[in-house]
């Protein structure tokens, strides 16, 4: 099935359209003492941003979730942006590569000012969808200490914000707190997305979450031993976080392989997925008082049931193995994990394909760890909604 993308047309609190001067230097406002001076010269010459027609460039006017998209798409999609008309293009772009992914966009207009936490998180996104190496789980939460503010930044935001930080790409206040609701300004804009192109230019194309690549087929290896798989189940007094911890000790990653020593085919996968209904049965407690959030190795920090869903990818598969993200509905697998984002009505769900077909009609089975707070075994997605241009939708596969 082939996903359809259209430009949402949305209007914008500022000025998206803004002509881009030939020479950036002169603002009134940006004199050359100014503490972001040549960024703000560097990405109006690079025709990411434009001045106003009385010359001055607002360097401390708040940014908008259209005016940020629109800066990002310039700086890192022109070519598909150039498709696209209509104060919605930068959003549109942004949809159709999933950079609202965990912001909270889906809650607010175009026009509304973009938080120091969404910022960061919509950078966090460019640079899964540009393929750019991510810091570890280990070296991201180094940098915990140095935000004074942190338990303050959302929970979904909480890598986007702790990966800038590990590569220096924003750092926090004078006071050493970060002000994750504090409105992002066309200064700190010009600034941070010239960071982010350097990081990508130099750094591009390593480890992390890539474009899933045709005909890649898995090295031999060594046959592992077979077990039981690890012990999914929450026990007295664990969270979520301390359960994955416990399980990822006990498994090892092993190519082909998923963590109970059985190759990776469909059948072998269902029947672990068996296993973990065993013990984490329909109606478990997963996320009734918001405080099951799981930061994985490879998929970074979730919350509810995307924790819930990553929570199993990683018990399948093992936390270190490679993720794929992609678009190719027609290649959906046992295994895979889905998002699902609607930025018209703010619904976003995460879960878990456990069988390509279903006693519902044009369907799959699904597992997720959002049903009223509890763990669903008998959930279910129908197909057409792959066709839905209102959603925007990820498949992370591991195979």
């Amino acid at each position: 099935m082939k996903k359809r993308f259209t430009a949402f047309a949305l209007a914008a609190a500022l000025c998206l359209g803004l002509a881009v001067p030939a020479s950036a230097a002169g603002f009134s406002d940006v004199p050359a003492g100014h503490w972001a001076y040549e960024q703000i010269n560097q990405a109006v010459a690079d025709g990411i941003v434009g001045g106003y027609q009385d010359g001055s460039f607002q360097p401390s006017r708040p940014v908008s979730y259209g005016a940020f998209s629109l800066m990002l798409a310039r700086a890192f999609y022109p070519g598909e942006l150039a498709a696209y008309s209509g104060s919605g293009a930068g959003e549109a772009v942004m949809n159709r590569h999933g950079i609202f992914e965990d912001t909270g966009r889906a809650s607010r207009s175009s026009g509304a000012d973009l938080p120091r936490e969404g910022m960061a998180q919509m950078m966090y996104n460019v640079l899964k969808d540009k393929g750019t190496g991510i810091p570890s789980v280990q070296e991201q939460c180094s940098h915990i200490s140095a935000i004074s503010d942190y338990n303050n930044v959302e929970y979904n935001c909480r890598t986007g914000v702790l990966v800038c930080y590990s590569l220096g790409l924003l750092t926090g206040q004078s006071d050493g707190s970060f002000g994750p609701k504090n409105s992002m300004n066309r200064a700190q804009a010009a600034v941070v997305i010239g960071r982010l192109r350097d990081y990508v230019q130099n750094n591009g194309g390593s480890a992390g979450v890539v474009e899933i690549p045709a005909g890649t087929e898995p090295k031999a290896q060594p046959v592992p031993e077979v077990t039981d798989g690890p012990l999914f189940k929450l026990l007295d007094g664990e969270t979520a976080q301390q359960m994955m911890n416990r399980v990822n000790t006990s498994t090892t990653y092993r190519e082909g392989y998923l963590t109970n020593g059985r190759p990776i085919t469909e059948e072998n996968i269902k029947e672990l997925l068996e296993k973990f209904e065993e013990t984490m049965p329909e109606g478990t407690t997963w996320d009734e008082s918001s405080t099951f959030n799981y930061a994985s190795p490879s998929m970074g920090w979730k919350i509810a049931c995307g924790a819930f869903g990553v929570a199993i990818s990683d018990a399948l598969f093992d936390e270190s193995a490679p993720v794929t993200r992609h678009q190719n509905y027609d290649q959906l697998k046992v295994g895979d994990y889905i998002t699902f984002e609607n930025y018209k009505t703010g619904y976003n769900h995460g879960m878990v394909v456990t069988s390509l077909t279903s006693k519902w009609n044009n369907a799959y089975d699904t597992c997720d760890g959002n049903r009223s707070g509890k763990v669903s075994w008998d959930s279910h997605g129908g197909y057409e909604i792959f066709d839905n241009p209102d959603f925007t939708i990820w498949i992370y596969s591991r195979y």
